[in-house]
């Protein structure tokens, strides 16, 4: 049987996709026969894979060769986007959201056709359709599926694929009920997903099956300080929703309060803005406290820092999120968490392993939180102990890829 799994750079390392993917893909090798890695970009190198998985790029190529602006006039006259506008006419008052839905037309079509030219070349074996995104991907391959019903569709969804109002103003996700349509099943990766699809979208409650993502076991639990040194610890992507200037408000604000208690924080991750927050940091904090910025290579140097160095707590106050990996990580290694309670964060932070923020924090609550677990050494002690549990009991990847894997493997084998 085989596999087509569609990503957004993966296997390519110029993407964030290798924390999620890499562990999963171990798992898909034991219950398929052949795996297809389809991305739609190709940035940096590829990265090593197991026997028997392979990298198809002409679908990136595709895309990356299409003239969306030119397509655009080709689709306008398509049934789909007429239909979506009978049923939303509201889309006409806004550009923004019309531009999304042609390009989103845009694209399906190009996936429908590389689907076609895929399925031409390779018959014989029955194939699962694989998209990692719930995107535009997703559309197309449905739409290619009303030509060949034997081909089997599954998406996950996760975060900016999911919650329509915290990424996209007006609030809308093209062809999110036709996409839906066409699926089998549809993963969201926490239960707050699966109940924003079931308020959002009710008359597809059959497709949705919470399918928790995981981390390995690093092998051992992060020390806590031992120098006096309160020592924190946050990992994302440098982009909005992350919030991590609201973070070193945070900072701010607890350095401030505690002029004589020493602060180090070490931020883990990339993005435009990371010479500017670090530049920000130095001239804002007091002289008690330091912040580092050493961007993102790989999950194996924060793990190695994990093993190395102390940490007291790790912090996440996204405004909106699926289930992060980082939190999961810092869950295996034993840290203390604080996090906001959006998306999947509540599923996996409480006050047995931490502490939830509201869904927006001030940098005086932040603050609060930080100083109350370095407080409590005692307290935090139970915290370490009840992080390594949850991610034990919930997040272990042997115990959710291995699972997740079987269950595409009966999708494709028609037991539903």
């Amino acid at each position: 049987m085989n596999l087509i799994l569609f990503t957004s750079t993966y296997p390519f390392d110029g993407g964030a996709e290798q924390t999620f993917l890499d562990p999963e893909l171990q798992y898909l090798c034991n219950v398929f026969d052949r795996i297809v890695l389809v991305p739609k970009k190709v940035i940096g190198k590829c990265l090593p894979l197991p026997d028997g998985v392979e990298v198809d790029e002409s679908y990136a190529a595709q895309l990356n060769n299409a003239r969306i602006p030119l397509l655009a006039g080709e689709v306008f006259g398509s049934s789909l986007i007429y239909r979506e506008l009978l049923s939303r006419p509201s889309l006409l008052l806004h550009p923004s959201a019309l531009a999304r839905l042609i390009r989103s037309t845009a694209v399906a079509r190009l996936t429908f056709q590389w689907v076609e030219t895929w399925l031409d070349r390779n018959t014989g074996s029955p194939n699962v359709f694989y998209t990692y995104w719930f995107d535009n991907s997703t559309l197309g391959i449905g739409l290619a599926k009303r030509q060949h019903p034997e081909l089997h569709l599954v998406s996950r969804v996760h975060g900016y694929d999911l919650y329509e109002e915290h990424y996209y103003k007006p609030p809308y996700w093209p062809f999110r009920s036709t996409a839906l349509s066409l699926l089998e099943a549809l993963f969201p990766d926490s239960d707050a997903g699966c109940k924003y699809l079931l308020q959002r979208y009710p008359e597809y409650s059959h497709l949705y099956e919470t399918a928790l993502l995981g981390v390995t076991d690093p092998g051992f639990v992060t020390s806590a300080s031992t120098d006096d040194v309160f020592h924190i610890v946050s990992c994302s992507m440098l982009v909005p929703v992350k919030r991590v200037d609201l973070l070193l408000n945070g900072m701010l604000y607890a350095s401030q309060m505690r002029p004589n208690q020493k602060f180090e924080w070490h931020h883990w991750g990339d993005g435009k803005t990371r010479m500017e927050l670090q530049e920000r940091a130095k001239q804002s904090l007091p002289a008690n406290a330091k912040a580092f910025f050493p961007g993102y290579s790989n999950k194996a140097a924060l793990i190695k820092f994990y093993r190395e160095q102390p940490a007291d707590v790790f912090v996440n106050v996204s405004s909106t999120e699926g289930t992060p990996v980082a939190v999961m990580e810092a869950a295996s290694c034993g840290i203390p968490l604080i996090a906001t309670a959006v998306g999947g964060n509540p599923e996996i932070v409480s006050e047995k392993n931490g502490i939830l923020l509201p869904p927006d924090p001030t940098p005086e609550e932040i603050a609060a939180a930080l100083l109350q677990i370095w407080d409590n050494p005692l307290l935090a002690a139970r915290m370490r102990a009840e992080s390594r549990q949850i991610w034990q009991t919930s997040y272990n990847a042997e115990v959710n890829f291995r699972a997740f894997a079987e269950r595409l493997r009966s999708i494709g084998e028609n037991k539903q």
